[in-house]
């Protein structure tokens, strides 16, 4: 009896030291984890404020994307506007064109703990296909190829559109799906992302502020401004068209309501004598693009600009652009999950412009190429090229796919019946004149604090 309670007080002699030295160590931990954790919160508030700088002219973003030193974000100031703690940051150009590098150091003055953050933007101004200030409803009328979908509202994915898990949707809402094929089923409650294709509560970058003035002026310097064919009531004026590519066709829509006086109709675009000159072509009110189904030589769409409707925008006639052209060199990223069950992998053209697994081609033939699932290989041809601002609504009664980007204030209406799909390319780097800078964040990193000494 004697001998066990002598074990147990040895025992107990042992462990108890050991236990308080084990509490204190977790306790020291706790703290150590608490200090470096808002360290780490201070880097993130330094990139923040980095990020404010960059976006506060459109002069300090073309300065720091040429590498111009920019004072106050070259380590060369410590600010100290967070009790207890202060930071610094440093902007570079690159890596890649048209990006800055944001380098931010935070210090705990308690602890003299040092995190840094390293963050690459990039100045997009169309960073995907379609980019909406409000809901997305994507049910089939559109199928967007190599980007994104984006919207500060809801994506609402139903119909055949929710068999298709490709591109990413991301929402600063919630993208919803159907009930036999749900995305987001918890709201902005977490979890808010598959991380394969779709995302809620997500920071979308803000919408560029296109400056009209500056475009208005362009056009009107290209004779690209209110551009019609309708000019005139009557016979053969109401719809002129131009030397040796014939008029509007005869009866129905193409001719009978061809004069309007702020309607302007814009007949057989493809074969203008500008029509891949990549003009900015700018209408103040609703605009008709018209053509000729029946006749040959493509009299139909066929447009390579920037196309600026302030009013409505109708779209009356197929495509008929052919043509080579860029895609994203990240493309591949939109098709990591294809459909309910078939994900990328080494079989090529499982999209368009498809190389294999988490890889894509760098060009793709628009009106000669195809991909598994997709439309005849000359029905990939497109109707406009470039970007299109809609003002209004649009309405498609014939149609024209197209490659670039999409921004429509108002409502799509899809009122084709060939039972196909607007295909719309992501095709980037548009050289809009803009009002404010719109930055998507490419990376984000933490990395070792530099050597620079601190004051």
């Amino acid at each position: 009896m004697l001998v066990g309670v002598t074990l147990l007080v040895l025992i107990l002699m042992i462990l108890v030291p050991l236990m308080v030295q084990w509490g204190s160590n977790e306790s020291k931990h706790a703290i150590k984890e608490q200090r470096t954790t808002t360290t780490f919160n201070i880097a993130e508030g330094a990139v923040d404020r980095g990020l404010w700088k960059l976006k506060s002219a459109t002069s300090t973003w073309a300065a720091a994307v040429a590498g111009t030193v920019i004072p106050g974000y070259d380590l060369d100031v410590v600010y100290t506007d967070i009790i207890g703690a202060v930071y610094r940051i440093k902007f570079s150009t690159g890596p890649d064109l048209n990006q800055v590098t944001v380098l931010a150091e935070g210090k705990n003055l308690k602890s003299g703990a040092v995190r840094a953050l390293s963050v690459v933007y990039e100045n997009y101004s169309i960073p995907g296909p379609i980019l909406s200030s409000g809901r997305v409803d994507y049910a089939g009328t559109f199928d967007a190829q190599w980007g994104p979908i984006m919207a500060h509202g809801n994506i609402n994915i139903s119909g055949a559109a929710a068999s298709r898990y490709f591109p990413r949707k991301f929402s600063k809402q919630v993208v919803t799906g159907t009930v036999s094929r749900p995305r987001d089923t918890s709201g902005l409650n977490p979890p808010n992302t598959d991380n394969i294709e779709w995302w809620s509560d997500y920071p979308v970058p803000d919408l560029p502020v296109l400056d009209f003035t500056t475009m208005r002026a362009s056009a009107a310097a290209t004779g690209t401004l209110n551009f019609r064919t309708n000019t005139g009531r009557s016979g053969s004026g109401r719809c002129t068209g131009w030397a040796g590519m014939g008029r509007c066709g005869s009866g129905g829509r193409s001719a009978g309501s061809h004069f309007h006086a702020t309607t302007c109709h814009f007949f057989n675009s493809n074969n203008h004598s500008r029509s891949r000159d990549n003009l900015l072509w700018y209408w103040d009110n609703d605009l008709i693009m018209s053509g000729n189904m029946d006749s040959g030589g493509c009299k139909r769409l066929g447009l390579y600009g920037t196309v600026i409707v302030r009013g409505n925008m109708t779209i009356d006639s197929g495509d008929c652009y052919a043509y080579t052209g860029p895609v994203p060199a990240n493309a591949w990223r939109e098709y990591k999950k294809i459909s309910a069950t078939t994900h990328d992998t080494a079989t090529l053209n499982q999209y368009p412009a498809d190389n294999g697994l988490q890889s894509n081609r760098r060009t793709f033939q628009h009106g000669n190429e195809t991909w598994s699932g997709g439309p005849y290989f000359r029905n990939t041809d497109v109707g406009i090229r470039g970007f299109i601002y809609t003002g209004g609504n649009m309405t498609i009664n014939s149609l024209s796919d197209i490659s670039g980007s999409l921004w429509v204030v108002g409502n799509v209406v899809n009122n084709d019946t060939s039972g196909e799909r607007v295909l719309v390319f992501y095709e980037p780097n548009f050289n809009l004149p803009l009002l404010n800078v719109v930055l998507s964040r490419i990376s984000w990193d933490e990395v070792t604090p530099t050597i620079v000494p601190w004051p």
